[in-house]
């Protein structure tokens, strides 16, 4: 627990500290930094997969420690400006940028799925960018503060459908949407799962962007599709799908949570 000599030092020397952070002079008011200067990543691999791990060990809001309603996240900060947060049964990706303001270092984290954001997403000054101990102040008093932490918080399990879904470029070889075999609606379309949660469909020339996150329930892993109109045809994709039967070439997915007649079913192979 944070004791009050402590977070007044917070509040009232981080201009100072934010300076001694970077082993360097602070910038003054006229300078201007455009580039992102990456200390929340891996300095010792500098590729842009290259990254960190950290949990909360201290966020005070108003005065109000909540860092035990973060205790089972963990928050990878990648190189290439991603941020991914992880819990046991979730991922969720952002973004992260530390540069200047005005000669005041700061960081700006933000949240970018279809989820409410992140309660600590938003733009924070730095207090210190400890290898091991990372703090912030933002502009109403509230105090973040990290501790490094292994990555690791999902089961195995979803760790390898996750890297499956990263790994390859998937077709569509059977769909059956409420009832309906639309598969040949589906010929010629390839799903491509990026790392920031991003899935693409693409059809000869044409892409469209949507979104992708994996999850765990006491009933299994679940894979959720979202692409927003138009075409309407992606939208059959957008479900909460339970993942019946995967491996590194084909993932059978269902959706049968609603009456019966409505079942929908999915299945995925890598592409030849």
């Amino acid at each position: 627990m944070r004791t009050k000599n402590f977070s007044y030092f917070l509040k009232t020397g981080f201009l100072s500290l934010s300076c001694l952070a970077f082993l360097a002079s602070c910038t003054t008011d006229s300078e201007e930094i455009d580039e992102p200067v990456l200390n929340m990543g891996d300095p010792k691999n500098m590729s842009e997969q290259g990254s960190r791990c950290f949990e909360i060990i201290s966020f005070e809001v108003e005065g109000e420690e909540q860092a035990d309603s973060f205790s089972d996240i963990r928050w990878e900060f990648r190189n290439n400006g991603t941020v991914i947060a992880r819990s046991p049964n979730q991922e969720r990706p952002g973004s992260w940028n530390i540069g200047f303001d005005n000669g005041v270092q700061k960081m700006t984290l933000t949240s970018e799925d279809s989820l409410p954001p992140w309660p600590i997403a938003g733009i924070w000054t730095v207090v210190s960018l400890d290898p091991v101990n990372p703090q912030f102040i933002d502009d109403e008093g509230d105090v973040l503060e990290f501790g490094t932490s292994t990555c690791s918080l999902i089961s195995p399990e979803l760790e390898t459908l996750n890297a499956v879904l990263r790994d390859s470029l998937f077709v569509v070889a059977g769909f059956t949407y409420q009832g309906e075999d639309v598969t040949e609606s589906f010929n010629d379309v390839t799903l491509d799962f990026n790392d920031n949660n991003k899935v693409i469909a693409q059809r000869f020339a044409q892409q469209r962007n949507g979104q992708w996150m994996t999850s765990e329930n006491e009933d299994g892993l679940v894979l959720t599709i979202q692409f927003d109109p138009p075409p309407v045809p992606l939208t059959y994709f957008n479900a909460a799908w339970d993942v019946a039967v995967f491996n590194d070439t084909i993932i059978e997915l269902q959706d049968i949570a609603g009456p019966p007649g409505s079942e929908s079913y999915l299945i995925i192979t890598m592409e030849h």
